[in-house]
């Protein structure tokens, strides 16, 4: 076991003792009001709290279903190779709809009941319930300002207790909830045959973080995320810190995105640092996101999308049209070189010198 995680004294995270300062001068200064204002500065992104924090412990590790002879090769390959055999289920001749139909055809209808929706994720604080709501316009997932009718037309329906009665629920989690082997074998299609769009930080990184085991997260294929930056990314180590483990968030444990829409909404103090800077430097806060980006395409044609300001930048399509160069000496000319296009494209859309 880590010794860091029984004493937060010899944690090696260069940030701990920087936090646990800014910490200190709030609870301790007689004003409160003055010890936040020079905290500000030095504080991180939004989401960093969720990013360190830890996840939360799981009960028992995942399960899923027993294998039959019906089953297919490419089932008991998952099986073989995901689980424990002692988390697996116990077959069910009882039921018709498990011992009868084989696994292909259950998948179908898994998929036919629980995918192919846009599902908006919302709560109200950062402590209250997460619902979830079906989009009744996901070709305009982007167009926030007209989604207020897909709260108005869709029933609402708690996540976290799918056994609550709600007439009109059409049965996303209930289903899943019924006994372990429909739980096992239709889980990972709720993930990955539906699109996940968040327009709360403190929503998407509970949802991420807290609510999902760790090992589903590569099920999912396509996120949108609308999030705050108060900050500009690289205003000091720990906004460089929260700001590139985000997109080792979506790089390394995302591992099944298939495409990534990324809106970022930034204060005007942000917009004129970004003004101000030379597109040189600025590149060194648009590379997570571009390393991020070129990789998931290359592995798996991943399509990732930057909306600032109103303005969408495609970053493979940046990354693609920057000429090859010298690249099999340097092979960090090219990304330097679309790095510093995306900051220069992006300063130019806020209105900077071109």
């Amino acid at each position: 076991m880590d010794t860091a995680s029984l004493n937060p004294f010899l944690t090696t995270d260069p940030g701990f003792w920087g936090d646990l300062a800014l910490k200190v001068l709030v609870n301790v200064s007689p004003s409160v009001q003055w010890a936040n204002k020079v905290a500000e500065p030095w504080l991180g992104l939004p989401y960093g709290v969720y990013l360190h924090g830890g996840r939360p412990r799981r009960p028992r590790t995942l399960t899923m279903a027993t294998t039959s002879p019906d089953d297919t090769l490419w089932y008991r390959l998952q099986v073989f190779a995901a689980l424990h055999s002692d988390q697996q289920c116990d077959a069910q001749p009882g039921s018709g709809f498990l011992s009868k139909l084989p696994l292909d055809v259950r998948m179908m209808i898994y998929d036919l009941v629980l995918g192919g929706s846009t599902i908006h994720v919302s709560a109200g604080d950062n402590h209250s319930r997460i619902y979830h709501f079906i989009c009744q316009v996901p070709d305009r997932i982007t167009q926030s300002q007209i989604h207020g009718q897909c709260h108005q037309l869709t029933t609402q329906r708690p996540s976290s207790n799918p056994r609550e009665q709600h007439t009109q629920a059409t049965g996303l989690l209930p289903l899943l909830v019924t006994c372990r082997q429909v739980y096992s074998e239709a889980i990972h299609t709720l993930y990955s045959s539906n699109a996940f769009e968040f327009t709360q930080i403190h929503t998407a990184f509970r949802f991420l973080t807290r609510m999902i085991p760790q090992p589903r997260l590569s099920a999912i294929r396509h996120f949108v995320l609308k999030m705050a930056v108060p900050r500009h990314p690289h205003l000091n180590s720990r906004t460089k810190r929260d700001w590139n483990d985000l997109f080792k968030l979506f790089s390394s444990e995302m591992s099944g995105l298939q495409s990534l829409h990324l809106t970022l909404g930034m204060l005007e103090s942000v917009k004129q640092t970004i003004r101000d800077t030379s597109d040189a430097d600025g590149a060194l806060w648009i590379k997570p996101m571009m390393e991020m980006a070129v990789d998931a395409y290359n592995r798996r044609g991943c399509k990732v999308q930057l909306v600032i300001d109103g303005v969408s930048h495609d970053l493979i399509q940046i990354y693609r049209s920057t000429p090859v160069g010298h690249t099999e000496i340097f092979p960090e000319m090219r990304m330097d070189g679309a790095c510093t296009t995306l900051h220069q494209r992006i300063r130019v859309s806020l209105g900077g010198h071109g």
